[in-house]
């Protein structure tokens, strides 16, 4: 992509000057010179002065910028500063260490795997557990200043916590690698157990039974803030609930349809009943799971060339979690080529007793080809792109395109109707959390009101209900709403991009143009989809 030097200058400074406070860079930790993020309020406060200074340029730069791509990457530089504010303004409001969001078991994986060969190997190591330490003791200060601020994590996922800190015990006790680092070492446990013991003990003492961000002071701007951050608009709550409602009748009236072609009859809910409990539709072991995932990703590359101009270089895959980690996690996650090679879905084999797996096939289009895998990578390969592309992404773009993907192969005929109810119960579950999200973090939902309603509309297990809960009201809030709102908008520049251009709509120019500039922002895509349609438009009277 051609851009200003001066523009994509400006946004690599930035990026480089903000990143420690970048979860998703985060998770990609490589420890460069031995650093660990620096989460505290006084760096948020720093970065969020970055962020008017670097956005006053942008807007100044904005004024006299003609290029589309230049205004384009101005814009997203400008809404990147914003989000850097909300670092600032949500401090005490966001939990840094949850059961689903916690950094330290990353860490101390990540020195495990670090080489100890060489003296300069070995500084490294000292140096990262010297920061380690520290770290985990900011983590500790933090909860018991938000504690005394009344922001406390529920008692439930209090409990998920201590259990994914109690389970990297392995990993602590091997920390002494080389003779001359067990003081260090030591340190990094006694800070574990400090912290252990405070959740375990007077946090937990003090924890809300209830769940939601309004229960907190300041937590409905939170959740304005973080509704603004995932689906780029600043709707009331209310709105996007209504909307959940809308969405998931005209998805339960496309499910009702097509378990009528499989031949079941009975309510919706007796029909989606009856589907789970068969055991035709699990995976009976792990290798059974790996085998037809891997088969679904196969079936779908010889499509890729017909629909799509360009193909990332890196290759994916599908791998199991770590059995570990699979209690906190409710399905899995893709994680893209950074300490392999390859691009890899890592999915749970939990509870494969009890989980309904007829959305399996929708799940690898989503997360692999042509959806996240794809997706990311063409950014994460383009060397012409900043790196606020390359590594910050927004959500609805994200997953909405995620979401788009899986939907467009049914258009390929690579769904049976199985497979079809498979997809359609995911995004009866989308529009699910467009009602329970809203409900919990903004409309005073109970946890037992949200669960009553997840297990009425969705075919989810008791535990996967339960920590997806958990996720929408003090783990992620407000991103849950992403998917569906993203899903819907790509759906929607598509049918305009058709019934404008008619016979000269160009799916491969399409799908070149909504993912020219990586997962943006919807309002920012939005601009750039209209001058895609302007030059279609022209290009069609030449």
């Amino acid at each position: 992509m051609k851009l200003s030097e001066e523009i994509r200058r400006l946004c690599d400074d930035f990026y480089a000057a903000t990143v420690e406070n970048n979860e998703v860079y985060i998770v990609k930790w490589q420890f460069p010179n031995g650093e660990l993020p620096d989460l505290s309020l006084e760096r948020a406060q720093r970065d969020s002065a970055l962020a008017d200074a670097t956005e006053a340029c942008a807007r100044a730069m904005l004024e006299t910028c003609t290029a589309h791509n230049d205004r384009i990457m101005l814009k997203i530089l400008i809404y990147y500063c914003g989000y850097i504010r909300k670092n600032e303004e949500n401090y005490w409001l966001r939990f840094d260490l949850n059961h689903y969001y916690n950094m330290i078991p990353t860490f101390l994986d990540k020195l495990s795997e670090l080489p100890v060969h060489t003296d300069a190997q070995r500084a490294l190591y000292l140096k990262i557990l010297d920061n380690l330490a520290p770290f985990i003791r900011a983590q500790r200060m933090k909860l018991e200043a938000q504690s005394r601020r009344y922001i406390r994590m529920p008692e439930e996922g209090c409990r998920l916590t201590l259990k994914s800190l109690e389970s990297c015990a392995p990993r602590l006790a091997a920390l002494e690698r080389f003779e001359g680092c067990e003081a260090k070492a030591a340190l990094v446990r006694d800070e574990m157990s400090a912290l252990i013991d405070y959740i375990a003990g007077p946090y937990m003492a003090l924890a809300p039974k209830a769940i939601g961000m309004c229960q907190y002071p300041g937590g409905e701007r939170l959740y304005m803030n973080e509704v603004d951050t995932y689906i780029s608009q600043r709707l009331d709550p209310r709105v996007i609930h209504e909307r959940g409602y809308e969405e998931l009748a005209a998805t339960e009236a496309d499910m009702l349809n097509v378990v009528r072609r499989m031949g079941y009859t009975g309510t919706l809910r007796q029909c989606l009943d009856a589907i789970q409990n068969d055991p035709r539709y699990r995976f009976h072991t792990p290798e059974q799971m790996q085998k037809t995932m891997t088969g679904y990703l196969d079936q779908i590359r010889p499509y890729m060339p017909k629909y799509f101009s360009r193909m990332p270089k890196a290759d994916c895959a599908v791998a199991r979690l770590d059995p570990a980690a699979e209690a906190t996690t409710s399905w899995g996650y893709y994680n893209v080529p950074v300490e392999k090679p390859i691009g890899v879905y890592y999915y749970s084999a939990l509870e494969l007793e009890k989980r309904c797996q007829i959305r399996t096939h929708a799940v690898v289009y989503h997360e692999l080809l042509p959806g996240h895998h794809y997706q990311m990578n063409l950014v994460l390969e383009d060397p012409t792109l900043p790196d606020i592309i390359h590594h910050h992404y927004n959500t609805a773009f994200a997953d909405g395109w995620a979401e788009y993907a899986s939907g467009f192969c049914r258009e390929l005929g690579l769904y049976s109707d199985v497979d079809e109810l498979g997809r359609l119960s995911w995004d009866s579950f989308l529009c699910c959390r467009l009602i329970v999200d809203t409900g919990l973090n903004a409309l005073g939902w109970t946890f037992d009101e949200a669960k009553a309603f997840l297990l009425e509309h969705t075919m989810l297990t008791d535990s996967e209900i339960n920590t997806e809960l958990l996720r929408y009201t003090f783990g992620m809030p407000a991103q849950a709403l992403a998917y569906k709102w993203g899903s819907r908008f790509f759906q929607n520049l598509r049918a305009r991009a058709e019934t404008t251009l008619g016979e000269r709509f160009d799916l491969k120019r399409f799908h070149d143009a909504v993912l020219a500039f990586g997962a943006i922002p919807l309002d920012i895509l939005e601009e750039h989809f209209e001058w895609y349609l302007e030059n279609e438009r022209k290009a069609a009277k030449a």
